[in-house]
């Protein structure tokens, strides 16, 4: 997310109201540098928002802040799971393994999951940490429901959306340790043919 932490999202900071240019840059950060370690001082500079407006939009400061920008990353993610032109579960796979591509090229390797982060957070942050409890379970939730669309039992579609998302949180982490995209390529690839192959042992025989 360079300067712009939209720039591999949807549109630019820039043309956000005061309010929801801070949340965006609140998920840049965290996302860089994790939740107890960004500041209020930190996304006001991050988005040139007036000092004084911090409490006016988010009054209950610091942690409504992080939850808000918690739940803009995941609700980012939630849409490219939910879009049409990922009919089927690898095709949704396909669409998360593109986004963290971007995400990861264009920011040298420096950004990584804010939903994590904030889970991650749950000592010093534990509202925050519900938060992305909450988008993860939903993340997973929405990745069974197209698996079971496409026949897989129901618990065993359970138990595959958790790995799909288990597996890429991971890989997005082994990404920007090897600074390299190759981490997650294999690990979508073979996502995407598990999901492949659950659906057609469901069909049946030809």
């Amino acid at each position: 997310m360079t300067s712009d932490p939209t720039s591999v999202a949807s549109g630019t900071a820039a043309n956000r109201g005061p309010r929801d240019r801070m949340v965006v840059h609140a998920a840049d950060l965290i996302g860089r540098d994790g939740v107890a370690a960004t500041s209020i001082g930190d996304v006001i500079a991050a988005s040139s928002a007036p000092r004084g407006s911090i409490y006016h939009h988010f009054p209950g400061g610091k942690t409504q802040l992080m939850i808000e920008a918690v739940r803009y990353g995941g609700d980012f993610i939630s849409h490219r799971i939910s879009r049409e032109s990922s009919a089927t579960p690898a095709g949704a796979v396909a669409e998360i393994g593109d986004v963290w591509r971007r995400m990861l090229v264009n920011t040298d390797f420096e950004f990584g999951c804010p939903v994590l982060a904030g889970g991650l957070a749950r000592r010093s942050e534990p509202e925050v940490a519900d938060e992305a409890d909450g988008i993860f379970a939903r993340w997973t939730g929405l990745i069974s429901t197209r698996l079971v669309h496409e026949g897989v039992e129901i618990d065993r579609a359970d138990s595959l959306a958790q790995l799909i998302i288990a597996a890429i949180e991971g890989a997005v982490g082994l990404c920007q340790t090897r600074r390299s995209v190759e981490p997650l390529d294999r690990v979508i690839a073979e996502l995407a043919r598990l999901c492949d192959s659950a659906a057609a042992a469901s069909a049946g025989p030809a």
